[in-house]
């Protein structure tokens, strides 16, 4: 075993609050060691329905939440404008519906006062005709809609953002390393102990350990022998290769719960369930039941979604605070740090519970607290300083394409995985080699990003398999059970760019039949368009 390295702290979980609590730390002016069992955000970060939204179904019983979540999401949507685009959803009304058109109309008033706050525009209501109009594939049975403006935001490259800004102010930040055990010196916890990609066990030591894994926080909480009780939550999506529908669409299932499809540009996703979890976190499948669960409710009312055919699944469980006899769709979102003194591990710190939409506010508090033991002073600055990429308006996209040799598509693109950084980006002499056509990504942004991603680089086969920061879990056709686990990265030499592209460009021409299709490669989500009417036939999808 190595020497043990020393950090004023270090974070178990690379989800997007242990990311975003490393950016603020570090911005703090504090040594961080972020560690993460798997690949950044491969949780349940990377398993979200893709948005930064304020909850409107919250306003039923949990009025902070949307009011916190709204807020934050304003923040991260200044602080990350190359990363988010509005997604506009259509909530049809049918008849029998137990919120009729002048009730969802209400709610969509008071949801509308939170809009603000998240630099989002009111609803609109529309007549059945109109509706219809603008999205030909709902049911004609529907009696009116309204309509509810959120964001959308690749959550994969949001975390390696925080990941990113951390490093560049001093943090290390470890990927593919396993948290074996605490080190404790009586009831104090100082250190960490890991195991990492090579196998090898090494020792950490921090002044605080900052428990940050999400779902699996009770696990990490026993090995300081203390207890968190969470209450896990597994959610399931479809994923479909392209848009099916012009909008994003709300529709109700069959015990009345809230299902979103959400329109990501380039692709959709059709979910979420909500249900008990009680297995093994690292090995969650998708049962045939979800699947028709999620189909039944949308049939009613975007009648032709099963001749559309998905690509994948996905699956998560959302890290739920406990609580007793609720309905699981009505849990609460909050979220709570938690100071392990009292449970005889000072020196260790738990955040459970809470949403993506407030990692931002989640990752501030937690660093108040450990900030406030080490007696730390220094203020939260990530509400207002920018992610990278952000530091900057981008120039036109045209301009950038033809300085650089591709297209005008190509380099918006590029901005909206980079933002200002596009033009470095591009400074290699590669910039104009393609890997991928279908999305265009060059060998420059290839050596870009293998080179900042610190002390575990993923292969080719990782990178294929997340499409540049796209969740793009294994081949799972829809009605085959099978693990959405993500698969464990290996490390490639810092000279390997070239092979690593090449590597690419065989997977991308092996790509098989989209009815199992093994992550599009390179499938990154298209960028926010103009939305178009579109009158295609499925069948031919």
């Amino acid at each position: 075993m190595s020497a043990p390295s020393a950090h004023d702290v270090c974070i178990i979980g690379g989800g997007v609050t242990g990311a975003g609590i490393a950016r603020d730390l570090s911005l703090r002016g504090l040594s961080v060691l972020l560690l993460d069992k798997g690949d950044w955000g491969a949780g349940t970060t990377g398993n979200s329905s893709w948005m930064i939204h304020g909850g409107p179904r919250y306003l039923e019983f949990d009025w902070n939440t949307t009011r916190l979540s709204t807020q934050d999401a304003g923040y991260i949507v200044s602080i990350a404008r190359n990363l988010v685009y509005r997604v506009v959803f259509i909530i049809p009304v049918m008849p029998h519906d137990k919120n009729n058109i002048e009730r969802m109309e209400t709610a969509m008033e008071v949801y509308d006062r939170f809009q603000p706050l998240k630099k989002a525009h009111p609803h609109t209501r529309l007549t059945a005709a109109e509706a219809l109009q603008v999205e030909p594939g709902l049911t004609p049975d529907l009696i009116g809609a309204v309509t509810m403006e959120e964001w959308g935001v690749d959550p994969y490259r949001l975390v390696f953002a925080n990941v990113q800004d951390a490093i560049a102010h001093g943090a290390r930040a470890l990927n593919h390393t396993r948290v074996v055990g605490l080190v404790r010196d009586g009831g104090r916890v100082i250190g960490v102990r890991y195991r990492g990609s090579d196998g090898a066990t090494s020792e950490a030591r921090a002044r605080v350990v900052v428990n940050a894994a999400g779902p699996w926080v009770p696990e990490v909480s026993r090995m300081a022998g203390a207890d968190v009780h969470l209450r896990p939550a597994k959610g399931i999506h479809i994923v479909y290769p392209h848009r099916i529908s012009n909008f994003s669409i709300s529709a109700e299932s069959i015990d009345g719960r809230d299902l979103l499809m959400v329109s990501h540009a380039g692709f959709t996703l059709l979910g979420t369930t909500d249900d008990d979890f009680y297995g093994d976190l690292d090995s969650v499948d998708v049962l045939d039941d979800e699947v028709d669960y999620l189909l039944q409710a949308f049939e009613r009312v975007f009648p032709s979604i099963r001749t559309y055919r998905p690509v994948r699944t996905t699956t998560g469980v959302r890290p739920t605070l406990f609580k007793w006899r609720r309905y699981e769709d009505e849990l609460s979102r909050r979220y709570e740090v938690i100071d392990h003194a009292k449970d005889g591990a000072d020196g260790f710190v738990t955040i459970a519970g809470g949403k993506l939409s407030m990692y931002r506010l989640m990752a501030e508090q937690t660093s108040d607290v450990v900030c406030r033991k080490l007696g730390h002073e220094a203020p939260c600055v990530t509400a207002t300083r920018p992610l990278p990429g952000n530091e900057s308006d981008v120039e036109p996209a045209a301009e950038l394409g033809r300085r650089s040799g591709i297209t005008a598509l190509a380099a918006m693109k590029l901005q909206t995985r980079h933002g200002s950084n596009a033009g470095a980006v591009l400074k290699d002499s590669r910039s104009g080699r393609m890997i991928c056509r279908c999305e265009p990504i060059t060998e420059a942004e290839v050596s870009w990003d293998g080179a900042r991603r610190s002390d575990s680089t993923p292969h080719a086969s990782s990178f294929v398999k997340h499409g540049w920061g796209a969740r793009q879990s294994s081949a799972i056709p829809v009605g085959r059970r099978k693990s959405s686990r993500s698969a464990r990265s290996e490390v490639y030499p810092a000279d390997g760019t070239r092979r690593f592209a090449r590597e690419a460009r065989v997977r991308v021409r092996r790509a098989p039949d989209a009815e199992t299709i093994d992550a599009p490669a390179f499938a990154a989500r298209e960028s926010p368009g103009n939305i178009c009417v579109r009158r295609h036939s499925p069948a031919a999808v």
